[in-house]
C-alpha cells in the first residue's frame, strides 16, 4: 500500500508521454488545419516587474548607496533583459504589437546596457565615452517618448 504513494519517475514520464501522444494523434488524425492552441497568460506583470526592479537597483547604485556589482549586472541580464524579452515574445504570440515592441525593446536595452559595462573588461571594444553614453541614453529616452 505504501508503494502506491511513492513517486516513480519512469511511471510519471510514461503517463505524460502517453497523454501527449494521444492529444497529438487525435489532433493530427482529425484533419484540423489549425495548430494545437496553447493557452497564454498576460505577460505584462513579468515585463513591468523586470523593468521596474532592474531600474530600481541601478538607480540605487546611481544614487551612490551601493557599488556596481554582479548583483546589478545579473538583474540587468536575467530579469531586466531576458524576462522582458520573453514577455515581449508572449505578447507577440498574443498579437499585442505595443506590448511586444515595448517589452522586447526594453529587454534588449537592458542586455545592451550590461554589454556596454562588461564588454570593455572582456577586451571587446573600448569603454564608451560620457558623450557617447549620453547619446545612447538620449536615444532610449526618445524611444520612450514615442512609445508614450
Amino acid at each position: 500500500m505504501v508503494s502506491s504513494f511513492i513517486f516513480h519517475p519512469s511511471k510519471q514520464v510514461r503517463q505524460y508521454f502517453t497523454v501527449f501522444s494521444k492529444i497529438r494523434h487525435d489532433h493530427v488524425g482529425s484533419g484540423a488545419d489549425q495548430p494545437l492552441a496553447l493557452p497564454t497568460v498576460n505577460p505584462a506583470p513579468l515585463g513591468l516587474m523586470g523593468f521596474g526592479l532592474a531600474t530600481l537597483l541601478l538607480n540605487i547604485h546611481n544614487a551612490g548607496y551601493i557599488e556596481l556589482s554582479s548583483m546589478i549586472l545579473a538583474m540587468g541580464i536575467f530579469y531586466g533583459g531576458l524576462a522582458q524579452v520573453i514577455a515581449g515574445m508572449i505578447d507577440f504570440r498574443k498579437g499585442n504589437e505595443f506590448g511586444a515592441t515595448a517589452f522586447t525593446s526594453y529587454g534588449l536595452f537592458w542586455l545592451s546596457l550590461v554589454a556596454l559595462v562588461v564588454f570593455p573588461d572582456w577586451g571587446l571594444g573600448a569603454e564608451p565615452s560620457d558623450r557617447a553614453m549620453g547619446w545612447y541614453l538620449f536615444s532610449w529616452g526618445a524611444f520612450t517618448a514615442i512609445m508614450f
